[in-house]
């Protein structure tokens, strides 16, 4: 079985298990089964988490979401279902936390009522009754005090499962070769960063970066051989950057690096420093060193962007700076 597949039984089986309690405790305490308004925020965020839908869209205005360039299906399923029983589980921790406050106020005010009732002058005709009635509370407290020690135990477990959906959210966003950002990782880091572009004016710049003559590696070398230089470049890169930097594999021999608040001439200064270091650098491949060297394509991101456009006028820059010989930097201008 598929993890993808792990993931949604997983799921499921958490969601049936809050399901079944939440009626036996709507039976046990006689109240009415109207509980299913409770969780139509849960089916609405599973739906919304499959179906990528935003929450201020009706389902009227759902369209179907269009793959994303260049991410693997399974890779992005995988995502998305990492993502949906992520939120299974906090919306499950919550519940433990409101049912365990409620055992908590529940044991408290019995308490209270158990005090007033042992002070009260009782006839003897009542004895019993007033006996069975501490009884019962009694017994309603003991209870209470399981379910807090259940559910305290219920919490550690989600605890763990919530760290290990967290690990696997991270694993499904690193490319398993350079152990950079994966392309899915590098598009919801863009469209954050333009969200708040958008909103708070915060500049940023995008640069894509491509290994010139790379098909000659692999022809020559074969490409085990080319596997390692992209290992090493992304190494040499990465080791260049600020730590608030994102670097990510965009695919193939291309890489795209988000620098955080630095404007277009900033960043080319950044650009240049990296072909630099590129260019003065040997890879040994079979005894042999190689040299590599960057074209990169730079745009600054402006109000008016989006994802989109952004993404194709570094793109457009690249190809400028290939066509200007490679080896080199290309600024796009704003548009």
């Amino acid at each position: 079985m598929s993890i993808t597949a792990y993931l949604i039984v997983f799921g499921s089986g958490l969601l049936a298990g809050m399901l079944i309690l939440a009626i036996a405790q709507k039976i046990s305490s006689g109240e009415s089964l109207d509980f299913f308004s409770g969780f139509s925020k849960l089916f609405s965020i599973i739906s919304r988490s499959v179906r990528k839908v935003p929450e201020n869209q009706s389902d009227d205005e759902e369209r179907v979401a269009e793959p994303q360039r260049g991410v693997d299906p399974r890779e992005q399923n995988l995502y998305d279902s990492a993502q949906t029983i992520r939120n299974i589980l906090l919306i499950l921790a919550t519940s433990i936390q409101r049912t365990g406050k409620a055992a908590s106020d529940s044991s408290i005010a019995l308490g209270d009522v158990k005090s007033a009732i042992n002070t009260m002058d009782i006839p003897t005709d009542l004895g019993k009754a007033h006996s069975l009635l501490l009884k019962e509370i009694d017994l309603v407290i003991s209870s209470n005090t399981t379910l807090k020690g259940e559910l305290a135990k219920s919490q550690a477990v989600l605890n763990e499962q919530q760290r290990q959906i967290e690990a696997l959210r991270t694993a499904v966003r690193i490319d398993g070769l350079t152990q950079l950002a994966n392309r899915a990782y590098f598009d919801e880091k863009l469209g954050e960063l333009i969200a708040l572009r958008k909103r708070y004016g915060d500049p940023f710049s995008l640069m894509m970066i491509d290994l010139d003559n790379f098909k000659g590696v692999n022809d020559s070398y074969g490409h085990p051989a080319g596997d390692r230089i992209l290992k090493g470049v992304a190494m040499k890169i990465k080791a260049s950057l600020r730590g608030s930097d994102f670097l990510a594999r965009f695919g193939g021999d291309e890489y795209a690096l988000i620098l955080i608040k630095t404007g277009a001439a900033d960043a080319a200064e950044v650009a240049w420093k990296l072909c630099e270091e590129i260019r003065g650098s040997r890879f040994l491949l079979d005894k042999t060193a190689v040299s590599m060297t960057l074209s990169i394509g730079l745009a600054e991101a402006y109000e008016n962007d989006s994802e989109e456009t952004l993404l194709k006028r570094a793109d457009d820059a690249l190809y400028r700076a290939k066509s200007n010989g490679r080896n080199g930097v290309a600024v796009a201008d704003k548009s």
